[in-house]
């Protein structure tokens, strides 16, 4: 069981990394232009995309572009609000949770899946239990359930091994698939999962109706949809294989594919100029810390952390590595979570009391290294700015790139692990409380992401009874608390949240940025084609 669990960890990670890309850029002004009512040839929207998703099974995806895909083709019990971090009942009507072992789903009564089957109690038991038989990326999300039942026809009681009160979050990701169709195309008891890659049955709006590997997807609307239609709706979704992000931009700005689904890092002046164009930001939940190896001079000590968190420019980082897109931390938590701490002030950097407490330090001079993961431009920028702050106050940064396996490995040990470690990452849910855990609680030690080696048996209960509480007060007070520790110790030097920069064709409205953007580019169903 641990193997498999470190298994799936790992995909998890992996996954986090390859989508965190953020993107930067300005907020345009929308543009208003005239707009026709939708025709036949107009319900095509057509998108880019820099790599063919691996994968379109809700319970195997393994990067974005699959997450993206699958996301429109299989929807969950509940769903997160668009442009929050809050949820909202979606296959189930209402849920109840009586305690944070309980959850009850009451399911939406005349919903089918594309095969024409209904959806019920056993189609979600069904669905559990499969995300549950093999490793992937969802498999962190669900290995905690102890059962899955089928109170009723229409009633599904997810029962947990141990206490989990964000374990709605981890709902929100479980999409629900046809067992009537899976059965049909299962080999030798994959639960369907070759057939899966390049197919769907799920209840969303799009299904997928043809592909290309490596040239295109194509998803056309389910007539039967529970969610009803209107006559300026999208009815078929293309989404071209384009791998130059160059070539995708000038496709948007030509207008050859309404939106990109890559994060948008250059170019944007060229976008905000074109009047069809929408150019959109909005704060992410994506954080970039550089660790401190707690369990290693000099990040051993207490007045060197806080040295070097003074050190760091904050500003310079936001102006020069994201054109000021991006958001300053203030406490270990960004600040678009509900439970974000608005008493803790932003990080600023003052270089004369940075000085003073590497003197009261006893330390000196000294020499430390910092490893980042390869292809992250981001990283490498923020790092040469550190490298000059931290240069004035007696300490020689050296920069290491490298893959990031290769870093997964050498942080499995803080006598193997680099003073510090960039990690350029995204909450894989709306999850506070998990947020906080994965990245500084001790029973996370060594693994990504709490490179720290962090461990304080105070903040580990203040999350410990975070997690077991379902009232929501309490969760708050519980996690100001673990808040405020983890700044007093400087646990990391957690040193922007960049923000999330999206454009599309402004004939379609309705288009809002998720705060987990990188897993949910779009939702297709709400746009409309002009007014």
């Amino acid at each position: 069981m641990k193997k498999n669990l470190k298994k799936a960890v790992s995909l998890l990670i992996v996954f986090a990394m390859i989508i965190s890309l953020a993107a930067c850029g300005k907020s345009g002004d929308k543009k208003e232009g005239t707009q026709k009512a939708a025709s036949d040839e107009d319900k095509t929207f057509t998108a880019a995309l820099g790599v063919m998703p691996s994968n379109f099974d809700p319970t195997n995806l393994v990067g974005a572009g699959d997450m993206n895909a699958s996301r429109t083709c299989y929807e969950p019990l509940v769903e997160e609000v668009r442009g929050s971090t809050e949820l909202e009942p979606w296959l189930a009507e209402s849920y109840e949770v009586p305690d944070a072992k309980t959850y009850i789903f009451k399911l939406r009564e005349g919903v089918k899946f594309a095969d024409g089957t209904d959806l019920n109690a056993e189609a979600v038991v069904y669905s559990y239990n499969r995300a549950m038989a093999f490793v992937s990326s969802i498999s962190t999300l669900v290995q905690e359930i102890e059962s899955v039942e089928a109170t009723d026809e229409m009633t599904v009681t997810i029962k947990l091994k141990s206490d989990n009160s964000g374990f709605l979050y981890n709902v929100a990701k479980i999409g629900i698939i046809s067992p009537t169709w899976c059965k049909e195309h299962e080999e030798d008891g994959d639960w369907a999962q070759a057939y899966c890659a390049r197919h769907s049955c799920g209840t969303g709006a799009y299904q997928i109706s043809g592909f290309e590997e490596d040239q295109y997807y194509t998803m056309e609307k389910f007539d039967d949809y529970w969610g009803g239609w209107k006559d300026n709706q999208i009815d078929k979704i293309q989404t071209l294989i384009v791998k130059d992000n160059a070539t995708q931009i000038q496709m948007l700005n030509s207008g050859e594919v309404d939106k990109l689904q890559i994060p948008i890092t250059e170019n944007l002046d060229i976008l905000e100029a074109n009047e069809n164009i929408d150019v959109l930001t909005e704060q992410s939940l994506q954080t970039n810390i550089f660790t401190f190896n707690t369990k290693k001079a000099p990040f051993d000590n207490l007045q060197v952390r806080q040295a070097v968190t003074l050190a760091m420019s904050y500003e310079g980082v936001k102006d020069n590595v994201y054109n000021g897109k991006a958001t300053i931390p203030s406490g270990f938590m960004p600040a678009k979570f509900a439970e974000h701490d608005d008493s803790i002030p932003e990080q600023s950097q003052n270089l004369e009391k940075a000085k003073k407490l590497m003197e009261q330090s006893g330390v000196g001079e000294c020499k430390i290294s910092v490893h980042l993961c390869e292809g992250s431009d981001d990283q490498v920028q923020m790092a040469q700015i550190l490298q000059a702050n931290l240069a004035e106050i007696g300490i020689t940064l050296e920069v290491k790139v490298m893959p990031w396996l290769s870093m997964v490995e050498e942080n499995s040990s803080p006598d193997t692990a680099p003073e510090m470690s960039a990690l350029n990452m995204g909450a894989f849910t709306g999850d506070s409380v998990f947020f906080l855990k994965q990245n500084f609680h001790s029973m996370y030690s060594g693994q990504p992401y709490n490179w720290s080696f962090y461990e304080n048996p105070e903040f580990d209960e203040a999350i410990d009874k975070a997690t077991a509480t379902v009232d929501e007060k309490e969760k708050k007070e519980y996690l100001n608390t673990a808040q405020n520790i983890l700044v007093d110790d400087c646990a990391a030097l957690y040193i922007a949240s960049p923000d999330s920069v999206e454009a599309i064709n402004n004939k379609y409205q309705g288009f809002k940025i998720h705060p987990l953007d990188y897993y949910y580019s779009i939702r297709f169903y709400q746009l409309t084609i002009g007014e």
